[in-house]
Parts: structure tokens; C-alpha cells; sequence
């Protein structure tokens, strides 16, 4: 039969236990399905102690009989005679090691050991009660807390001064990135908020990985993203906005030594951050005497 979620159930009776409860009268279908519930026939209303002796499962017997039984079909086997050795749940390591010390006593060739629930999925379980429903687990991003200290980065980027915020949890987790660069409501500077906010929301999602190696990852993708007018040279060549950005993590994260410290540029020399270029795509698109018009392409909207 199937279940109402598609998955296929088989279903098999033991056809000795089958004949005798019924010869004995103590056979019934909620019987059956309290059998199959269980997995035991011990505790169950009904039921002849003396059946539930004869009908045992693989946990009721002691592993050292598991290990017997091998043995004695093993002893005029020259090939190796494979039975699995049913341990319970609660077995400890001693008494792994007790029965393959029995099977090399007894001469099994080898033996395999198998204790119940060692594994998140398994063939066989003892009882359709001790199978869990496989529940969505709901993904929760974590709250923000009222206060958190950061610090926070001054870097030049092809299009600017950014300044880049890492602020960390009272663990020393990295939690939330912000980054500014250019003018508020520019599209220069909302390109950079999405930035921080994306990197923010990877490092709140739940994940099996820690929030220092997610931000790692980040930093490995977002590293040597080129751009169309790059800044510095050698080692402190800058790419991009997204360059400058993973290496500022880096040196967070202490991947790369801390850059040597920026000289405060003057109001003459200070380079000039414009809004996004609808034709060459730099940040050199500037409001100036009355007119909007890119510096880099001579585009304007005059």
C-alpha cells in the first residue's frame, strides 16, 4: 500500500506467528498493528508471555548469540558467512569491542556490527513509532540585537572613499556588513548598500556553516571582480567597489595585513563621486553648473 504522501510501505507477517495466534485465539487486526507499532511483542495486552518469548526481535537477543549464530554456520564454511550483529541503541563502545573479540574467538572470518539509530536513515527500525516524520525545519533569520560593536574601514575604491562597517556579535561572530560610498539616494551608493545588505542576510540565515566561514566564502567570491577603471598598484591595486570590499573583510578576518593608513586628501584633490553613467557605467556622472554630465564620456543631460 501507499501512504498519503506517495511513499510506498510494504508490509510482512511472519506467517508462523500469524498461524499460531490464530490457533491460539489471540489473533486480531488492531493485534497486528499494535505489533507493527511496537516492533515487540513483550508489554502488549493479550498476547501469551510464551509467544513473546519464542518471537523475539534482533534486540531482544544478546549480541553474544548474534555472534554465535555466525559461528556455527561459519564453522564448516571455508568463504566468509556475513550476518549483521544487531546492537541496541544504548550499546557502548565495550561492548563493540566485546563481540568482535567473541568473533575471532568463535573463528568468524569478520563480522559486521550495526547499532541502532548510528545513522540518520536506516533500512530497518524496531515499531513505525520510532520513525520520525521528516518536518520542514523552519528556516529563522536571526533578530538583530539592540547594540553591537563593530569596526568600522576607510578604503579607496575606483569609484571613491568607501567606509566599510563589520559589526560582530558579543561572541565575536561577524553579523552585519554596511557600506557607504558616494551620496545618499545616488545609485552609486545604492549599489553599495546592497552589497552590505546582501552579505548581512548570508551571515543572519541559519546555516551548518559558522558565520566566519560564510563570510570567508564571501570574501572568496567577491575577490578580483574587476572593474573598468581600477586604483593603486601592486599589492594595493584595487579592482573594483566588490574588490575593495573583500579585501577590507580579509584584513577583518585577518586573512591579509591591515593596509597601510590613507592620507586625509584635500578638498582640491579629493576625487569627485558621481552617480552612475547611463552610458560608460563609471560613477562620474556629476551635477555641475547647471547640468548633469559625466566626466569620464562627456554623456549629459543638459
Amino acid at each position: 500500500m501507499k501512504q498519503p504522501d506517495g511513499e510506498r510501505v510494504l508490509t510482512f507477517v511472519n506467517e508462523t506467528f500469524e498461524r499460531i495466534a490464530k490457533e491460539q485465539a489471540f489473533y486480531s487486526g488492531a493485534l497486528m498493528q499494535e505489533v507493527a507499532k511496537r516492533g515487540s511483542l513483550h508489554g502488549i495486552p493479550g498476547i501469551p508471555e510464551k509467544a513473546a518469548g519464542v518471537f523475539r526481535t534482533s534486540h531482544e537477543i544478546g549480541f553474544e548469540w548474534h555472534v554465535r549464530h555466525q559461528a556455527a554456520f561459519q564453522r564448516y564454511t571455508d568463504n566468509g558467512v556475513s550476518k549483521t550483529i544487531n546492537l541496541p541503541n544504548e550499546a557502548s563502545e565495550e561492548d563493540v569491542a566485546r563481540a568482535y573479540r567473541l568473533a575471532w574467538e568463535l573463528g568468524c572470518l569478520g563480522i559486521t556490527v550495526f547499532r541502532d539509530g548510528c545513522k540518520g536513515e536506516q533500512v530497518l527500525t524496531v515499531g513505525v513509532g520510532a520513525r520520525k516524520d521528516k518536518e520542514a525545519v523552519q528556516a529563522v533569520i536571526r533578530p538583530r540585537p539592540r547594540s553591537l560593536k563593530g569596526s568600522t574601514y576607510r578604503t579607496e575604491t575606483p569609484i571613491g572613499t568607501a567606509f566599510i562597517t563589520v559589526n560582530e556579535t558579543t561572541d565575536g561572530d561577524p553579523f552585519e556588513v554596511f557600506v557607504q560610498v558616494g551620496k545618499g539616494g545616488s545609485d552609486t551608493m545604492a549599489v553599495a548598500e546592497a552589497l552590505g545588505r546582501l552579505i548581512s542576510l548570508s551571515l543572519r540565515l541559519p546555516s551548518p556553516l559558522s558565520a566566519q566561514r560564510r563570510l570567508e566564502e564571501v570574501i572568496s567570491q567577491l575577490t578580483r571582480i574587476g572593474g573598468g577603471q581600477p586604483t593603486g598598484f601592486g599589492p594595493t591595486k584595487i579592482l573594483s567597489l566588490p574588490d575593495a570590499l573583500a579585501r577590507t573583510l580579509a584584513e577583518h578576518t585577518g586573512q591579509v595585513k591591515p593596509a597601510p593608513a590613507l592620507p586625509v586628501v584635500g578638498g582640491e584633490d579629493r576625487k569627485r563621486i558621481g552617480d552612475l553613467c547611463k552610458e560608460c557605467g563609471q560613477a562620474t556622472f556629476v551635477y555641475e553648473e547647471g547640468c548633469k554630465k559625466c566626466l569620464s564620456c562627456g554623456f549629459n543631460e543638459c
